[in-house]
């Protein structure tokens, strides 16, 4: 069997992928998915985005969108088709971008766009905000027109994703309608700061590092229907809708004396076991308070001394924790705990809850 080295003309080849004793330094695609069906179409604002923040690896496809590409066997015939049925069949995001998006002046982030004497598309793979491989297509090479060929190509360079998204509907089926055996699901907001510092401290770095044995989702609660509103707006965490599915899936108190938590916050990661609430963790989401010695203190945390009888997890109390100046922002109207304190003491409570349930 040819090695795949030779099918990388354009590579911009590490130590990745080497041999079978090196599969911790292969770049572990970040995003699996059980909503998508096909590939996901960037601009280059979204490409750019993700080459930016440096925080997921994924696999990209650049392909002529001109009308003279759209009628090329290459893509729509031969590439395309393998791409849509690997998403379909190892539930993993792949993007695709036309080339007309990128400008004659556009930073490439180290792809080679071919010119218009070509047709072809292109394949990369992204570790970390940097191009790490990269191959072009030849109508030769079987990665290009068979499902296998090119499994063989991705796993060579690649590891599978451990974490998918997926919605509402697949969550209350796996719950509700045909309880699965046991998963966890992780709570979010796309535009949560909380969420954003939750996952690459936290969830990013334990999934590069281990091998997880528990089907592990990710929902993204930040959609009409549940915290935005018909037209996709935000008008805050009292919409109905919101309220009903925090109570719903026992995030609030409302929802769940043992484990809700106040009227409910994300990032939240729960365990779920043939459609029973096992164990909670929530990430962040402490208030902090004065004292009548003007000390700083957490006055409103998960980690009640309470709680923690229930969780199985943890015995930390962070719940009348005196915090240093230091470790504190106040403004005008509040009091924060910095991400930067408060991460010392959540990131080993969330990595403990996963030590337990996601190995």
């Amino acid at each position: 069997m040819k090695k795949i080295l030779l099918l990388l003309p354009l590579t911009a080849f590490s130590s990745i992928g080497v041999s079978g004793c090196k599969t911790n330094l292969k770049a572990r695609i970040t995003y699996g998915t059980y909503i998508d069906d096909d590939v996901t179409e960037l601009t280059y604002g979204g490409l750019a985005k993700k080459v930016s923040d440096g925080v997921e690896n994924f696999l990209i496809s650049v392909y002529d969108d001109s009308d003279k590409g759209k009628s090329c066997g290459c893509w729509n015939a031969s590439f395309k088709p393998v791409l849509q049925q690997y998403v379909k069949t190892y539930h993993t995001k792949i993007y695709v971008i036309g080339r007309s998006q990128f400008g004659a002046e556009d930073d490439k982030f180290g792809l080679t766009i071919l010119d218009s004497s070509s047709t072809d598309p292109t394949f990369a793979l992204f570790k970390e905000g940097k191009k790490a491989n990269q191959y072009i297509y030849n109508s030769k090479e079987p990665m290009f027109s068979k499902l296998e060929s090119f499994r063989e190509a991705v796993m060579n360079i690649a590891r599978d994703p451990q974490y998918f998204y997926v919605d509402r509907e697949y969550l209350h089926k796996a719950i509700f309608e045909q309880p699965q055996d046991k998963f966890l699901v992780h709570y979010i907001w796309n535009f949560c700061p909380d969420c954003n510092d939750c996952f690459p401290y936290v969830l990013l770095p334990y999934s590069n590092a281990n091998n997880l044995k528990t089907n592990f989702y990710i929902i993204d609660l930040a959609v009409p229907g549940i915290l935005l509103n018909e037209e996709g707006g935000f008008e805050g965490t009292g919409l109905q809708s919101y309220v009903d599915f925090m109570q719903e899936y026992h995030m609030s108190a409302a929802g769940d004396e043992t484990f809700g938590y106040d009227r409910g916050f994300v990032p939240t990661t729960q365990l779920w076991e043939k459609g029973k609430l096992i164990d909670m963790n929530v990430y962040f989401n402490d208030a902090i308070s004065q004292n009548e010695e003007g000390q700083y203190y957490v006055s409103r945390s998960y980690y009640s001394e309470d709680r923690v009888k229930s969780l199985k997890y943890t015995s930390e109390v962070l719940e009348g924790k005196i915090l240093s100046e230091d470790e504190v922002t106040i403004s005008d109207s509040s009091i924060s705990w910095n991400k930067e304190s408060a991460r010392k003491y959540h990131k080993p409570i969330l990595e403990s809850f996963l030590d337990k349930y996601a190995k």
